[in-house]
This record gives C-alpha cells, sequence and structure tokens, in this order.
C-alpha cells in the first residue's frame, strides 16, 4: 500500500518507490546512512547545494530491513546506530526533498548494477545527478561503483559526484567504525565522529525501585526496535529529553552486580527531577563515558561511588554552562 510519512515541513519519506513522482529531475544518493554520521552529512551537504544550483529535488534512497540482515545469517549480533524511524527524523532535518525505502531482500541484492542505475536511479528516481560514497558497491555481488557509475553516465544522462573518505583525529568516519566504539564504552569519539550525541529512545517501564532506595530514583528505559545498538554498559553523563523539555542525569547500563546479577537494565537518575513518568516516551543522549559498571561490598560503598559519580557529572555541567 502506498504510504507517505511527513517528518518536517519539506521532507516526504515514500515507502513505495514506484508511487515516486514522475517527471521530477533530482540528484540522487544511494545508501544505507546508519547513523547519518559526518561522512554521511558531507554527501547530504553535496547533494542539497547540487540541488539547489541545478533547480532539481534532492533524493537519498536507502534500505529496510539494513542488507546484511537481508544477505546474512550470522546477523542476530549486528545492532545499528539508527532504527527506521530515527533515520528518517534525521533526514529531515538535513533539508533533503525525497526519502525513498527500498525493502532489501535477497532477490533485490541480484539485481545487476546497469540495471539497477537505468530502472532505479534514472527511470524511477529521475536521476540527473548522483552522489555517492567513496566506499559504496550496490547491485550483484556487489559489483556496481564509482567507476561503473561513470562508465554509464553518458549512456543514461547524468553526472556523478564522488565523496571521499573523511576523517576525525586520524580516525576514518565509518557506521562500522561507530559501532565498535559504542560498544567499547568510547562514547565521546563516538559522537566525535558522527557529529552529534549518540541516543537512545523508548518507553519509560517500571524497575526494581533499588535506586530510589539509595537515594537515587531512576527512570527504566525500554529501548523501542530490537535491532537497536545499546552502549557498553557502565555509567554514563547524559542529557534526557521528555515532553519537550531537556535534563541532566547519570546514567546505568548493566545487571547490577551489587544486588546480585540481573537482566541488563538502562536506568537513569534524572537531576532535579521528581515525576511519575511511567509509559511516556523519553530520548537519553550519551554525552561522557563515567566509569565501568563495579560490584560494591555493600550498599553503603554502592551509594559513596554514586555520589562522586554525580558530582563529577554536576562538573561537567557546570563546564558546559561556562
Amino acid at each position: 500500500m502506498f504510504k507517505i510519512l511527513f517528518f518536517a515541513v519539506k521532507v516526504k519519506i515514500f515507502t513505495n518507490i514506484h508511487d515516486f513522482p514522475s517527471q521530477v529531475a533530482t540528484v540522487v544518493s544511494v545508501g544505507t546512512f546508519d547513523g547519518l554520521h559526518k561522512g554521511h552529512q558531507a554527501i547530504i551537504n553535496r547533494l542539497t547545494a547540487i540541488a539547489h544550483e541545478n533547480n532539481l529535488a534532492s533524493v537519498i534512497v536507502t534500505f529496510d530491513p539494513h542488507p546484511r540482515y537481508a544477505l546474512h545469517k550470522d546477523t542476530e549480533k549486528l545492532k545499528l546506530l539508527f532504527t527506521t524511524e530515527e533515520k528518517m527524523e534525521q533526514l529531515a532535518s538535513y533539508g533533503v526533498d525525497y526519502a525513498c525505502i527500498i525493502n532489501f531482500t535477497k532477490e533485490f541484492s541480484q539485481i545487476a548494477y546497469e540495471d539497477f542505475i537505468k530502472y532505479y536511479l534514472v527511470d524511477i528516481f529521475g536521476a540527473n545527478h548522483i552522489v555517492i560514497g567513496f566506499d559504496h558497491h550496490f547491485g550483484e555481488n556487489r559489483s556496481g561503483n564509482h567507476q561503473t557509475l561513470l562508465a554509464l553516465k553518458d549512456k543514461y544522462g547524468y553526472k556523478v559526484d564522488e565523496i571521499k573518505a573523511l576523517y576525525e583525529n586520524n580516525i576514518e568516519i565509518s557506521s562500522t567504525k561507530i559501532r565498535a566504539l559504542i560498544l567499547d564504552g568510547n562514547i565521546d569519539q563516538a559522537n566525535a565522529l558522527l557529529g552529534y550525541k549518540y541516543s537512545l529512545s523508548g518507553t519509560v517501564v517500571s524497575g526494581t525501585q533499588k535506586g530510589r532506595e539509595l537515594g537515587y530514583p531512576t527512570v527504566n528505559l525500554l529501548v523501542g526496535g530490537a535491532g537497536k545498538l545499546v552502549p557498553a554498559q557502565g555509567v554514563y553523563f547524559v542529557r534526557v529529553e521528555i515532553d519537550g523539555n531537556y535534563y541532566y542525569g547519570m546514567c546505568n547500563i548493566g545487571v547490577k552486580p551489587t544486588f546480585g546479577k540481573q537482566e541488563q537494565t538502562i536506568e537513569t537518575h534524572i537531576l532535579d527531577f521528581d515525576k511519575e513518568i511511567y509509559g511516556k516516551k523519553i530520548k537519553i543522549s550519551f554525552h561522557s563515558f563515567i566509569r565501568q559498571e563495579q560490584k560494591f561490598e555493600n550498599i553503603g560503598l554502592l551509594k559513596t561511588q554514586l555520589d562522586r559519580d554525580k558530582a563529577i557529572i554536576m562538573k561537567m555541567i557546570n563546564e558546559q554552562r561556562h
């Protein structure tokens, strides 16, 4: 069924590519765009610049599910920086005219690269210009790339721009690298490569009330999206968005070993906040990693460490304000 989702004043998101408006001259980029990091942002900046300079509509073509889910059996461990909804929301803020989501299947992956260029990019999406990342491949056996696009540009009447690799602190920016940094607890470096603070969104659910007993009541987050990447276990300085309002907090991801190992939870003590928000949707943005989760000999030692964590976070908040 045809469906358009609206996330901003301008952008339109199509989940049925065959309903993409015909007779629209476009500049197109294709990719998974997981995380929409600084490298992706460079592609989109070039895309929108070309659109404005040449009176073209800007189009992002992406995939759901992620190609690796469709093509590989060992994807249980693959977690992504974005859910599809998060990706669309972020795209909406970048001034793109259209975003189109292709249902990625094994059959789709077997389309010859020239057929993808002709029937998808040119015929369906009206590409007059194509912007591609340096490492993007497409078509059967991933045989399509920047060079094949160049070889066919005169035949199908489009121009091509390639965006080179981007580096931050001598690290090549990629979604794979950012996922690894987040899993290692290196949230500061991950944020530097992303160009924004990594976040988790979901619903507040009831917990064990252990934090309340310690004088640090917490909200417990049930993350939306089974494939969403959760940062490494530990304590973090975070910012929490609730109903459009923002609060600082300290978040613990882990199994609460002092109380005996339990299932992993995501618990956040929100500073200067004492409302009941069970069932509400919230967003937690990760600013800095504070320490690894620890097992303490008694509750008193845990409480002392929580006081220290709060002091560190308060110092960080004051530094940000000045």
